[in-house]
């Protein structure tokens, strides 16, 4: 059965998860599909696998690395996995979906 995933959905399990931040909607295999709301701040860590953030609502600029990138709704970011990312000077409606994916330390990339 395929599962409809929600933003409203999505904004219940940040609600209810540990840090009102990140709520997972579901799992599969190596892929986890989430919602990410920070408030104020993020101070997230880098993570052992590759993600994809997908940006559903507000503004501001992404830090990968040393690069800073704007953004806005519907767009895409591609972070390898370890790699140092944050999001800056966003709005009060910033979230995004976010999937990880891929084995802990990232896909091996084609040449």
């Amino acid at each position: 059965m395929t599962e409809r995933m929600t933003v409203e959905k999505a904004l219940q399990l940040v609600k209810r998860s540990d840090d009102g931040l990140y709520g997972v909607l579901l799992e599969h295999g190596t892929m986890q599909l989430g919602y990410y709301k920070p408030l104020g701040s993020d101070e997230q860590e880098p993570h052992e696998q590759d993600e994809i953030y997908i940006v559903q609502s507000g503004t501001g600029t992404f830090v990968l690395g040393e690069e800073r990138i704007g953004y806005a709704p519907g767009d895409a970011l591609f972070v390898p996995a370890g790699k140092e990312h944050r999001f800056v000077e966003f709005s009060d409606d910033f979230a995004a979906w976010v999937v990880f994916y891929g084995p802990q330390g990232g896909e091996a990339q084609s040449e």
